[in-house]
């Protein structure tokens, strides 16, 4: 059994739990074991346009920690798996800042060496698992499902600080994605920002961008929207009712995680999936989501033709 050590982040456990609980169940079909490691803080991201350090400390003291337990990590919120491996890159390049921190640490009986990597958890399933395995383990998939993924911007950029996928033209949701039955649609808004890094400070430019972003997802036939991004999933499932509530005649664009997606089609029922808990998706949703996956079928190989003999 692989073992990562579970980084959540500050929102998920809070306000997405179901996020979390839905990759735990799926993990468990692969033998991944997500370990909580309670010692872990907030990865540092609400101060990184205040004050470098104060950025940087909290996830290098997040990667002691998973040093002394002896695991890699697995992150599922994009702004930490960002934070975390920005602060590596950082700190293999900074050795007067890595000695200054380690004293902070040492305090802590703490010491970070750079031993600790830092996974995204779909490339783990797309790597460590394999596209092969996840297939073999599925029960039934989708053959009329539209999707419009949502990377969300600190997943793929920057890209020599994420080094994940190719950041123009991902392909690792595509085809994880493609797993499951379910179509993944070419949409207007699909890598641009949602606005949730606006809301608060500029509102109504907020919503305008998560609107446009509906409108785009709606337009090319989505059926749900996926967003990768813990706060690309707050202003879809949270803020979009906001819109929703001050516009009546709205159609909401509801919401599914990737996680739980797999995991109907892996047989895990849907309350263990939280899939409940997104507020934008209605009981009949649910319940037209299970009627509509299907026993995969094989398609029949092709019969290689005999080479023409040589004399």
């Amino acid at each position: 059994m692989k073992k990562f050590a579970f980084f959540l982040g500050c929102n998920i456990p809070i306000r997405i739990p179901q996020y979390a609980t839905a990759l735990t169940a799926v993990c468990q079909k692969f033998a991944i074991e997500l370990v909580d490691v309670p010692e872990f803080n907030c990865c540092g991201y609400p101060a990184r346009n205040v004050d470098e350090k104060a950025y940087l400390l909290p996830s290098v003291r997040n990667l002691a920690i998973a040093e002394k337990h002896g695991l890699e990590i697995l992150a599922i919120c994009n702004c930490c798996f960002a934070s975390l491996r920005k602060a590596a890159r950082v700190m293999a390049g900074s050795p007067g800042l890595r000695a200054e921190f380690n004293t902070l640490l040492a305090k802590e009986n703490l010491h970070y060496s750079g031993e600790a990597k830092v996974h995204h958890f779909l490339a783990v399933l797309h790597q460590e698992v394999g596209i092969a395995t996840i297939k073999a383990q599925l029960t039934k998939v989708y053959s009329d499902l539209n999707i419009a993924l949502l990377y969300g911007c600190h997943l793929l950029r920057p890209r020599q600080i994420t080094g994940f996928d190719d950041s123009f033209v991902p392909k690792i949701g595509e085809d994880l994605l493609e797993v499951t039955g379910a179509a993944s649609l070419d949409w207007r808004g699909k890598m641009e920002c949602c606005g949730a890094a606006l809301a608060g400070i500029n509102d109504t430019l907020s919503q305008k961008l998560l609107t446009e972003k509906i409108s785009g997802a709606q337009a090319a036939g989505a059926d749900f929207i996926t967003p990768v991004c813990a706060y690309c999933h707050l202003q879809f499932d949270t803020a979009q009712q906001h819109l929703a509530a001050e516009d009546p005649q709205r159609k909401l664009l509801p919401v599914l995680l990737y996680p739980q997606l797999l995991g109907l089609c892996l047989g895990i029922d849907h309350h263990l999936l939280g899939i409940e808990q997104n507020s934008t998706i209605s009981p009949a949703e649910i319940k037209a989501l299970s009627d509509r996956l299907q026993v995969p079928v094989e398609k029949p190989k092709r019969k290689q033709k005999k080479a023409a003999a040589t004399l």
